[in-house]
């Protein structure tokens, strides 16, 4: 059992709080620099978003503090080792008169009459004057995002229709994914449709307007759902199964790029019949496996192209799921993704070599994205950093329609969320940092985050013509 006797818990006012100058947050040009120029990039840099943040503190001031700030006490002052940027809203609050410029000033002038605050106003704080301790915190919130797993889209959905601040539209999603669970199909195949990987081009198609005519659906006064054509649950299989295969039975894709208008939902929705849903249940049942126990489970990995479900399992023995299949002709790229896929062991093994596979890693993202641009015709400038390029690479994405938003978040991350653990700097860290050492449950999350982006990444180019 591991006894820690390095903290202690203080109420701590305002004035006696006091920003880091050594915070990650800040380049080295910063040590020593007075708390007025510390405050003054927090307000410039709009990656931190400080007028939005205060905007929630001041809409929160009533709640209780769910997050204690942490300090490390050098024997002269209580310095913020974690919450700078929360102490920093509190600080201008306080006193308007340290924002940098008199827009900020009158903003936060106007804001503070919306609360009670002054220089005694006190944090709940955790104190240690052993500042390898604090690091020990701060590796664990901001390099391992303090293990928590974001919601889902359908999480999202299900919480405002339990907290009453729900629209129709999301009120649908959650009827329907009640129909989904009720459906005669293997468990498997309902997180999978209802995860991550699908659930935006499921309800691409679901949530329309040809939809709704085309089985009748409304509405009822008490909120309920109503879906006057009986063949919808059987339909609603066979659209499950056709977007976890990212085809129709005929062979045509169903994906983000085939499904975008109205008259193409309509002639796919019209194509389906009474023969397709026999043909998902022959299927299911050619693709389903029993095990020793008389247990039965999907081979999704036969079965479903690449598919993947949520959460994703990080007891795999190696980076890449066998399940994601990536098409990748150039042959150094892909001996690369070989080698993250079924050479280099993660895990507790002997033989396991996380610190090679997160250099790898690394590599593999950078080569893609230059093959990426030098194969769509166009180049980077010979200044421009990884984390430029993974933007103009999304941007032209999303221009060109071979992927939505929502599916570039997590590769929009790595660039631009210096708190994620997607963010570039932990990638840097495992080649240049000699201390960093990258953890490979740590390394699997990152992929199974990043996959979808490889999957578009690399299925944008036509696969080759066999000779």
């Amino acid at each position: 059992m591991r006894d820690n006797n390095y903290w202690q818990e203080f109420k701590i006012a305002l004035k006696n709080i006091f920003l880091w100058d050594e915070n990650a947050r800040f380049s080295d040009k910063y040590f020593n620099k007075d708390e007025k120029e510390l405050i003054a990039h927090f307000c410039n840099k709009k990656d931190f978003k400080i007028e939005e943040f205060t905007r929630e503190v001041i809409k929160d001031f009533d709640l209780p503090q769910v997050e204690k700030i942490i300090i490390y006490n050098n024997g002269e002052k209580n310095i913020v080792v974690e919450g700078n940027r929360r102490i920093t809203v509190y600080k201008l609050l306080n006193n308007p008169e340290l924002a940098p410029n008199d827009v900020l000033k009158d903003f936060f002038i106007k804001e503070k009459k919306e609360i009670s605050i002054n220089n005694d106003f006190l944090f709940d704080c955790i104190v240690t004057d052993n500042l390898s301790e604090s690091f020990r915190y701060i590796e664990r919130k901001h390099l391992k995002g303090n293990n928590e797993v974001d919601w889902g889209e359908q999480e999202r959905t299900n919480h405002n229709v339990r907290r009453g601040n729900a629209t129709q539209k999301e009120e649908f999603k959650v009827a329907v994914a009640k129909i989904i669970k009720e459906l005669d199909l293997p468990e498997e195949l309902k997180e999978n449709i209802l995860g991550h990987g699908f659930v935006t081009n499921f309800w691409r198609i679901i949530d329309s307007s040809v939809v709704w005519k085309k089985y009748g659906i409304s509405f009822k006064k008490d909120g309920g759902l109503e879906i006057k054509d009986k063949s919808f649950t059987n339909h609603l299989k066979v659209i499950i199964w056709n977007v976890l295969q990212k085809e129709d039975f005929s062979g045509n894709k169903i994906d983000s790029r085939t499904l975008n208008t109205n008259k193409e939902k309509e002639t796919y929705l019209n194509s389906i019949s009474d023969k397709d849903v026999n043909k998902v249940s022959g299927e299911i049942k050619s693709h389903t496996k029993g095990d020793l126990f008389g247990g039965k489970s999907i081979d999704t990995a036969k079965g479903l192209k690449g598919g993947k479900s949520n959460p994703k399992s990080i007891l795999r023995c190696y980076l890449i799921p066998k399940i994601c299949i990536l098409n990748i002709y150039e042959t150094k790229i892909n001996n690369i993704y070989c080698e993250l896929k079924n050479d280099l062991v993660l895990g507790d093994s002997k033989k396991a070599v996380p610190n090679a596979v997160g250099v790898l890693f690394r590599v593999f993202l950078e080569i893609s994205i230059d093959y990426f641009a030098d194969k769509k015709g166009f180049s980077f400038n010979p200044d421009t950093k990884l984390a430029g390029k993974i933007t103009i690479v999304a941007d032209y994405m999303e221009k060109n329609k071979f992927a939505v938003s929502k599916q570039l978040k997590n590769i929009r991350k790595v660039a631009t969320d210096h708190n994620s653990i997607l963010a570039i700097e932990n990638f840097h860290e495992y080649v240049h940092s000699y201390k960093s050492q990258p953890s490979p449950s740590d390394l699997k999350l990152k992929w199974d985050n990043l996959q979808e982006f490889f999957e578009i990444l690399w299925g944008s180019f036509k696969i080759k013509n066999k000779k």
